[in-house]
């Protein structure tokens, strides 16, 4: 939302303009600042919906996150290699061998790093002390 729907109420406040319009700024800033607020509230509550998915914090999921979509990237690029071999009209003996890539091992690591995710333990926080 913060992406997409902020920035385009701005560009539409931006371009806003004139002695009549006066109205139209107003609400248009209202709907800012109700978005704002809203993106505010979701941001605070993204902690809490995550450790009630399992995950230590919000760093452990990232984590998680970002191991997953480099999975699903790589199985994207494998399956666009196998859809252009396949297109390439290769012959009989060759096509049945040709296989697509298998969905059900991204899905499995997809699974295991899920769980490597949840079951992370959060750092301790240090605490520099005057000595």
């Amino acid at each position: 939302m913060q992406d997409t729907v902020l920035p385009k109420l701005k560009q539409q406040l931006a371009d806003t303009k004139g002695i009549f319009k006066g109205k139209e700024r107003k609400a248009l800033t209202e709907q800012i600042q109700r978005t704002e607020k809203e993106i505010a509230e979701n941001l605070d509550k993204l902690p809490d919906v995550l450790k009630e998915d399992g995950y230590p914090d919000v760093q452990a999921f990232m984590a998680t996150y970002r191991k997953a979509e480099a999975v699903v990237e790589q199985y994207n690029r494998d399956l666009a290699a196998w859809e252009r071999q396949v297109r390439e009209k290769q012959k009989p003996a060759q096509k049945e061998q040709a296989k697509p890539p298998r969905r059900e091992s991204v899905l499995k690591r997809l699974r295991q790093l899920q769980a490597e995710g949840r079951r992370q333990k959060p750092k301790p926080k240090t605490h520099d002390r005057e000595r």
